[in-house]
């Protein structure tokens, strides 16, 4: 029989692997980089498909514990080792930025306005616009993105979790 205790120690865990993992990922791929840089750009993709592994191997695990896994409960699992992680990820990139490396935010903003003034869509009027909202709500964006992001990749681990280990009906 499942208890509470032993779930809610399996989502401290991964969610713990979450935010290591997602504290990597910062310090590997820094957002000052290039976003059309391949190499980056492959790097990122092998983050994004360990985030989403980590919350099938999260249900994985669980299973392995002898607990019945059900579709729901595996999302569930999911979702909460990515809301944590993606919590504790999102604290950590809001110390980064008011406290580690506070001129990463003006590197991320000439990236973003070179980037636009290359695309030629906006005039610079619209641009300086621009940069000025993202100058305000930038650490609150890397704060609501990281929490996001963790539950997105909850949710696709948690589905994908639970239809490879689901355990059969008549089981429990």
């Amino acid at each position: 029989m499942e208890t509470k205790k032993s779930f809610n120690n399996i989502v401290l865990i991964f969610a713990t692997l979450y935010a290591i993992l997602g504290i990597l990922s910062m310090l590997i791929t820094p957002q000052t980089t290039n976003p059309k840089d391949p190499v980056m750009t492959a790097i990122s993709f092998i983050f994004l498909f360990l985030f989403i592994g980590l919350t099938v191997l999260a249900v994985w695990y669980y299973k392995k514990q002898g607990f019945p896994v059900t579709l729901g409960k595996a999302v569930k699992l999911g979702v909460l080792v990515g809301l944590l992680g993606g919590l504790l990820v999102g604290l950590y990139a809001v110390i980064y930025f008011v406290y580690i490396n506070p001129d990463a935010i003006e590197q991320v903003l000439a990236l973003s306005r070179q980037v636009l003034e290359d695309n030629d869509m906006f005039d610079a009027d619209m641009i300086d616009k621009q940069m000025e909202i993202t100058r305000k709500f930038f650490i609150l964006g890397q704060f609501a993105g990281q929490i996001f992001s963790g539950l997105l990749y909850g949710v696709i681990g948690g589905l994908l979790g639970g239809l490879f280990f689901k355990t059969p009906s008549e089981d429990y």
